[in-house]
């Protein structure tokens, strides 16, 4: 899509922006006037009835009767969406990365997201983060995107 002349235009120069919640993405790239969403997904939170979906190891009686086990920690639904999410978002800024040169990063992120999301950026486009706007944006329209990032540069200069 076309930017409208009120925004900003990236003028020879490529941005990723990335509009994150906890289980779903936008992800776009804006160039020289355009502005085009390259990815989008959405990661379904998973149900569980009772303990399905889950594996215990074996088990004995140690000392005092009490039971010892191994196995996996019981990982809830909420927690197994949301490391599905940034396992999916890692892998599609690689791509991006490895397809693109990309001057510099907007990243949009709920604040308790904000951190994990950082973290599955390569590093080279971790140092390359320069704008950072907490809120869940996945789903916005590209407008919302752009008046908040008009927003923010307003803001520092």
């Amino acid at each position: 899509m076309r930017i409208p002349s009120k925004f900003l235009q990236f003028e020879n120069e490529k941005v990723l922006m990335v509009a994150g919640g906890a289980q779903e993405a936008d992800i776009y790239i804006a160039s020289n006037g355009t502005l085009d969403k390259v990815v989008s997904f959405r990661i379904p939170r998973r149900k569980y009835s009772d303990v399905e979906g889950f594996f215990a190891g074996r088990t004995k009686t140690g000392k005092k009767g009490r039971l010892l086990g191994t196995g996996a920690a019981r990982e809830y639904p909420k927690e197994a969406s949301i490391k599905e999410f940034l396992n999916r978002l890692e892998s599609e800024i690689k791509i991006i990365s490895k397809k693109e040169k990309i001057s510099y990063v907007c990243l949009f992120s709920p604040d308790y997201m904000m951190k994990a999301v950082k973290s599955v950026f390569p590093a080279i486009l971790r140092s390359k983060i320069k704008i950072l706007i907490n809120g869940n944006f996945a789903g916005h329209s590209a407008d919302d995107l752009l008046k908040k990032i008009s927003l923010k540069i307003k803001k520092i200069i």
